[in-house]
């Protein structure tokens, strides 16, 4: 019915990478693929000390189907639990991630006053209309199907996702990215944030990074903004400058460096 990818979802399940300098980080990917899209960027700060967990949204990393079943307000209890999981190990807890997965690090720490900073790359305030997930579907249409042939580099081997995806999810998303632009939920976060755009990302409308950085309220906020490097900056080659750029942030919250 769902063609091989099903099968797959076991190259999705949850991992966790021990570091040993104590401070623990929740990375969270994006729509409609799985953890093992934050791999790369785990393992790169688990060679700085961090222990990272790359966890699943809610609905994803297991089968199709569970979509339709999933709202955006059960992925931030699942950000919200998962978070509070690695919390209860590690003193110091970062959580953050890529395009939704920064969406709803930025949720939760709009309702929490205790979430010790986040990562947020190529979240969106915005969608371009270009995008599948931004067009309009027939009522009727239940899956929308998305190939997984054609990807190259390492994004052949972590940017695993569902080939035949919910459209409800969709509008999951976009009723996330409307909670986000309502008064006063991106200006009531306080915690230390560190933003990534590329400005030449054709899924988030490139103003989103500037506007997430201007309006939340973070005293130690940083903003990571190149010309070049995509959407899915931790898989492309945009990923240097970008894992650089938050090695250099991390260093000055925490001294790993020294």
């Amino acid at each position: 019915m769902f063609g091989g990818n099903i099968d797959m979802m076991h190259t999705n399940d949850q991992q966790l990478f021990y570091g040993d300098n104590g401070i623990g980080i929740v990375l969270i990917h994006g729509v409609t693929s799985g953890c093992a899209q934050m791999v790369p960027m785990a393992r790169t700060l688990q060679n700085y000390g961090y222990s990272v967990h790359c966890v699943n949204i809610a609905g994803h990393g297991t089968w199709p189907g569970e979509l339709l079943h999933t709202s955006f307000e059960d992925a931030i209890d699942k950000a919200c639990y998962d978070y509070d999981r690695m919390k209860a190990n590690y003193d110091k807890v970062y959580i953050g991630g890529l395009s939704m997965g920064g969406c709803l690090s930025m949720a939760l720490s709009a309702r929490r006053d205790d979430i010790d900073g986040i990562i947020s790359v190529s979240a969106p305030l915005y969608l371009d209309p270009g995008w599948f997930i931004a067009g309009e579907y027939p009522a009727d249409q239940i899956y929308y199907f998305r190939d997984m042939a054609g990807k190259e580099g390492i994004a052949r081997r972590y940017h695993i996702h569902y080939e035949n995806i919910a459209i409800k999810v969709f509008g999951e998303l976009k009723g996330l990215i409307a909670y986000l632009n309502e008064p006063g939920v991106l200006e009531s976060i306080r915690c230390p944030a560190f933003i990534a755009q590329a400005l030449d990302d054709q899924i988030a409308v490139p103003k989103s990074g500037r506007e997430i950085f201007d309006r939340i309220s973070s005293e130690n906020k940083f903003l990571y903004e190149v010309p070049v490097a995509g959407h899915n900056m931790p898989l492309n080659e945009g990923r240097y400058g970008l894992l650089q750029s938050l090695v250099g942030w991390l260093d000055k919250m925490d001294g790993i460096l020294h």
